[in-house]
C-alpha cells in the first residue's frame, strides 16, 4: 500500500507520493514529486527536496562529505543540507532553476541516494535522470544496530568521531557483516528507486532512480 504525504518544507516527511505546492506569484511555478520505494526492504529518511542556484552543490564524488551530507546520511536529518540549498521549497523563481533530491537508506550506516543539481523542466519537456546508491564515506560501515538508526540506533545515528572512508563514492551494499540483513536490506540488483516530478499545467520531468552496484 502506498502512502501520501504534503510537502510544507525542503525535507519531506514519509517514503512514497509526496507533492509539493505553493500559491502562484510572479514567475513561481508548482511542483509535484511523487517517489516509489522498491528495494526489497530498505526504509527511506525524511525526503530532501530543494530548488537551488546552480551555484550551490550537493556533493562531489570522491571528495570529503560536508557536514549537512554527513546529518544527511548517518542520521537521516536533511534539514541542514535543505539550509544550505537555500530552497526551502520545490518552487523555482529566476535563477533558482535546479533541483536536489536524495534521503538516507534507513538501514545503513551513511547511504543515501541522490538526484542532485538537475535542470527543472520548463514548457512540456519531459527529461530522464538516473540516481545512484551513494556511500557518504562519513562513517564505517559496521552494520550494526548500534550505529543504525533504521534498526534501532537512532541515538547513536549520527557519528561525527568516526570519518568512514573519508569521500562520497557509490555504495556496495549491504553485506550482512553485522545486524543487518543482506536479504531484507541489500538493495542490489534491483532498481532501487522510480519517481516522477511532475509540474502543473501537465509539465512532466520523470526521474528513474536506481541504486548501483554488483
Amino acid at each position: 500500500m502506498r502512502k501520501t504525504t504534503s510537502l510544507l518544507v525542503g525535507c519531506l516527511l514519509s517514503t512514497t507520493v509526496l507533492t509539493a505546492t505553493h500559491s502562484w506569484a510572479d514567475d513561481l511555478e508548482t511542483y509535484k514529486i511523487t517517489i516509489t520505494n522498491l528495494t526489497p526492504g530498505q526504509p527511506f529518511a525524511p525526503i530532501l527536496a530543494a530548488s537551488h542556484h546552480s551555484d550551490m552543490s550537493f556533493f562531489t564524488v570522491g571528495q570529503a562529505p560536508n557536514d549537512e551530507l554527513a546529518m544527511l546520511a548517518e542520521a537521516g536529518n536533511g534539514n541542514p543540507m535543505a539550509t544550505k540549498l537555500r530552497g526551502m521549497l520545490i518552487s523555482a523563481r529566476r535563477g533558482w532553476d535546479r533541483v536536489s533530491i536524495g534521503a538516507m537508506l534507513g538501514a545503513t550506516n551513511d547511504a543515501f541516494f541522490a538526484v542532485t543539481d538537475v535542470a527543472l523542466p520548463k514548457g512540456r519537456q519531459i527529461a530522464t535522470y538516473i540516481a545512484e546508491a551513494y556511500d557518504a564515506g562519513s562513517e564505517t560501515n559496521d552494520e550494526l544496530c548500534a550505529t543504525v538508526p533504521g534498526c534501532g540506533g537512532a541515538a547513536a545515528a549520527y557519528s561525527p568521531d568516526d570519518h568512514g572512508e573519508g569521500f562520497v563514492h557509490i555504495h556496495n551494499g549491504i553485506h550482512g557483516i553485522g545486524d543487518l540483513s543482506a536479504a531484507k536490506m541489500d538493495w542490489r540488483p534491483f532498481a532501487a528507486f522510480l519517481g516522477r516530478l511532475l509540474l502543473l499545467m501537465r509539465v512532466d520531468l520523470k526521474l528513474m532512480l536506481h541504486a548501483c552496484g554488483t
